[in-house]
């Protein structure tokens, strides 16, 4: 696998928008994959005065959380992706009631990759870019040991409950994606309000 990704990073790496503090080249990747399956997409948009390298809304809804995307692209040789990295793209995402996209050329460390999993953020590389649709969040991982006990079920069971004064309070409605509960064990969602029209986000008016 990364002798393949390192194939891809020799072709194109010296094309344009690449190099050091550079980030175009992969940015406008992502935006042509995003078009292809079915968004608009333009890229260095503003959000809450920070800059985000490509945002996106699905042309056609499908009451989905990732009918809006909010992505950053780290087009990186060496250094590796910290949580803090992560961290930034959730609450900018989770912010704009949109799902967060981190698109990479370069590796995770182990615990940026667990929050990854955790938030369901859509981690992808270069090979990715090339599919015939957005790719599913990792919401599991390989087992260390053959026929591992208790075995893991996935992100849902392992990244805790929310606080439960949250749920006393009358008419409060807590999610990690905002508009949307979590249905089943592994990425799905659906709108937390029936009543809507193709255009309004669930989370609107909340």
């Amino acid at each position: 696998m990364l002798e393949k990704l390192s194939s891809h990073r020799s072709v194109y790496a010296d094309v344009a928008g690449r190099g050091v503090g550079d980030g175009r080249w992969l940015e406008y990747q992502l935006q042509r994959a995003l078009i292809r399956w079915g968004y608009q997409a333009a890229t260095r948009q503003k959000l809450f005065n920070l800059e985000v390298d490509v945002v996106a809304t699905r042309k056609t809804k499908q009451h989905k959380p990732s009918d809006w995307i909010v992505a950053q692209c780290k087009d990186w040789t060496s250094d590796t992706i910290t949580p803090a990295k992560i961290f930034r793209l959730c609450t900018i995402a989770f912010a704009c009631r949109a799902m967060p996209v981190l698109c990479h050329t370069t590796e995770l460390t182990p615990r940026a990759e667990k929050l990854a999993r955790h938030f369901e953020v859509r981690v992808l590389d270069l090979r990715d870019l090339e599919r015939g649709a957005l790719p599913a969040p990792q919401v599991y991982s390989l087992s260390a040991e053959l026929n591992e006990w208790p075995p893991e079920y996935g992100v849902r069971d392992d990244r805790g409950s929310l606080p439960l004064m949250f749920y006393r309070e009358p008419g409060k409605r807590f999610s990690y994606v905002p508009g949307f509960t979590p249905v089943g064990m592994d990425y799905d969602y659906e709108p937390i309000d029936a009543d809507r029209d193709d255009d309004t986000h669930p989370a609107a008016g909340h």
